[in-house]
């Protein structure tokens, strides 16, 4: 997982390439004296050294912005350390939330509709920690965030693996069978029709024109497949879509770090914060 942080990677000496751009660009002409080059190497030097170490004032100030107006964007070239700093950042509020929002939340439903969980999990056994731990993260970022950056695995795999989820084999098995000749007459339409290369585009322009929609669509897809894990013992059943604000707050954050890093960093987050709360039910059981 040391390696996993990164999605993008910059081919080597592009730090002296871009430094000579940067001279051309604010001079006109590659032909400046000695000095003067390794003053602005220098200084370029230092801009990258300032801008790898990470603020977390400005790193809340994106996630603001970004949950307001989610956009795709692209994943940023960070250090391994940047990168864990980020998730450690992103855990530290998905349980903040949990303290000041979700446990009052869960009281109040304890007492109004007998909130009681589903499932207990036994943080004592192995089988619990290599589905909390492994199967759970993986199968649950490609059913919710992998499809964050791709029209197709959004309108063609998505929708299977989240019925996968929540519905039984049969009606999975129907739906994949659906969307997978629904997405072969497609390919094959594009691949004899005139105008594919505009049909690609405005997909993708549709895609991103919708973007806050499709972002949202999942992080509350998300927290709605958590319901299941909850049931009322006095028949108020319909308050029990309160009873996920801690998973639609951390779909929100796991989206937010798969455009940003990867969806390897967003599995990474899942496994850790299942981790944790394992931890929490064996130290407080």
């Amino acid at each position: 997982m040391s390696q996993v942080l990164t999605e993008n990677t910059s081919p080597a000496g592009s730090g002296d390439h871009q430094a000579q751009e940067m001279i051309v660009a604010s001079n006109g002409s590659v032909g400046l004296p000695g000095q003067a080059v390794k003053q602005t190497i220098a200084h370029t030097n230092e801009q990258a050294i300032s801008s790898a170490d990470f603020d977390w004032r400005r790193e809340l100030r994106e996630l603001i912005a970004f949950l307001r107006k989610p956009v795709r964007g692209h994943a940023k070239v960070l250090t391994l350390r940047q990168g864990w700093r980020r998730i450690a950042l992103m855990l530290a509020l998905n349980f903040c939330f949990i303290v000041i929002v979700t446990l009052p939340i869960d009281a109040a439903l304890y007492h109004w509709a007998g909130l009681e969980e589903s499932v207990k999990t036994d943080a004592t056994k192995i089988s619990q920690w290599v589905i909390s731990v492994l199967i759970a993260p993986l199968g649950e970022e490609l059913a919710f965030r992998a499809g964050l950056r791709q029209v197709k695995y959004s309108l063609f795999v998505a929708p299977v693996l989240i019925a996968m989820l929540n519905a039984d084999k049969m009606l999975s098995l129907i739906m994949a069978g659906i969307l997978l000749s629904i997405a072969a007459a497609d390919a094959i339409r594009l691949r004899y029709a005139a105008s594919a290369v505009s049909i690609r585009f405005a997909r993708s322009r549709a895609f991103i024109r919708r973007y806050p929609y499709v972002f949202w669509m999942y992080a509350i897809s998300f927290g709605l497949v958590h319901v299941s894990n909850f049931y009322s013992t006095n028949g108020r059943d319909y308050w029990l879509i309160f009873a996920v604000s801690s998973q639609l707050f951390g779909g929100a954050l796991l989206g937010y770090l798969r455009l940003r890093q990867g969806l390897r960093s967003a599995i990474a987050f899942h496994a850790l914060f299942n981790a944790v709360c394992l931890c929490t039910d064996l130290l407080f059981p």
